[in-house]
């Protein structure tokens, strides 16, 4: 078992880690893995944790610059919008009646309007916010440290 640890060994050891007694077995190394094994896991967590922050706030950032030109191209739309809605009643109305011209072309644009706020739904879904590549790199390494411990 000595021989099976010190082989997975990647880094020299420090003062307290190194074997203590001729054979390498004291208990000073065990204690010095176990040491080491809990620096290791508290530095793992503390990455782990930066990891997670970074991706968060990069999928803030994303998400706010979107609302923003969401909101700055909605209000460009609307004004847009408004005068061709106003030519469509009127042309309608040589038609029809403008009641009637204004009630067709209205219910037409809640159509349309509907259809792009269930799109819009539908792109800020919160899944896009959940941070895949932390959740993955935790299950690395919790298999890991399952093998080291096993």
């Amino acid at each position: 078992m000595a021989e099976t640890m010190s082989g997975e060994r990647t880094r020299p050891m420090r003062g307290a880690d190194a074997p203590q007694g001729g054979n390498g077995m004291g208990l000073g190394s065990v204690s010095g893995l176990f040491r080491s094994l809990a620096d290791d896991l508290t530095r793992l967590f503390t990455q782990e944790v930066q990891l997670a922050k970074a991706e968060v706030s990069v999928a803030v950032r994303d998400l706010k610059a979107g609302v923003l030109s969401l909101a700055i191209g909605l209000g460009v739309l609307l004004a847009g919008v408004g005068f061709l809605l106003l030519s469509a009643v009127y042309a309608l109305s040589l038609v029809v009646q403008p009641w009637l011209a204004a009630l067709i072309v209205g219910g037409a644009v809640s159509l349309v309007g509907i259809v792009l706020l269930l799109k819009a739904k539908k792109s800020l879904d919160p899944k896009a916010m959940v941070p895949e590549r932390t959740i993955e790199s935790l299950r690395r390494d919790q298999e890991m440290v399952k093998r080291s411990v096993a």
